[in-house]
């Protein structure tokens, strides 16, 4: 590294000392938003598990894993791809489904595959 780099940087003409820490934390900001940025670019996440609930007018479809216990909603749009189910009402409580999702920017989970075990 060059002797030019010791902790400073020049800002309006005169030299800013900053501490290692406050670099640290803006390497650390900086590798946080950018993992949030890859895990929020609409990745399909795939998942399974038992129905809790079937909302047909709200074409949503609430979820356990049993594993994690984790809890989730997903909603079946016109671009959901359906295997083994002719209509959201052939699922009921307690059907083991399987499929994947995807996360919108407002959280939500939009089912992109969904299908009856």
């Amino acid at each position: 590294m060059s002797s030019y780099w010791k902790g400073y940087f020049k800002q309006g003409g005169k030299m800013v000392k900053i501490s290692r820490l406050s670099f640290s934390g803006i390497i650390f900001l900086l590798c946080f938003f950018l993992s949030v940025a890859v895990l929020a670019a609409g990745d399909a996440v795939p998942f399974s598990g038992i129905v809790k609930k079937v909302s047909l007018d709200k074409n949503k479809v609430g979820i356990k894993d049993p594993d994690t216990k984790k809890r989730f909603t997903v909603i079946v749009t016109e671009k959901t791809k359906p295997d083994g189910l002719k209509t959201l009402g052939d699922l009921k409580k307690k059907d083991k489904v399987e499929g994947k999702y995807t996360v919108t920017g407002a959280g939500l989970y939009i089912a992109l595959e969904l299908m009856k075990k």
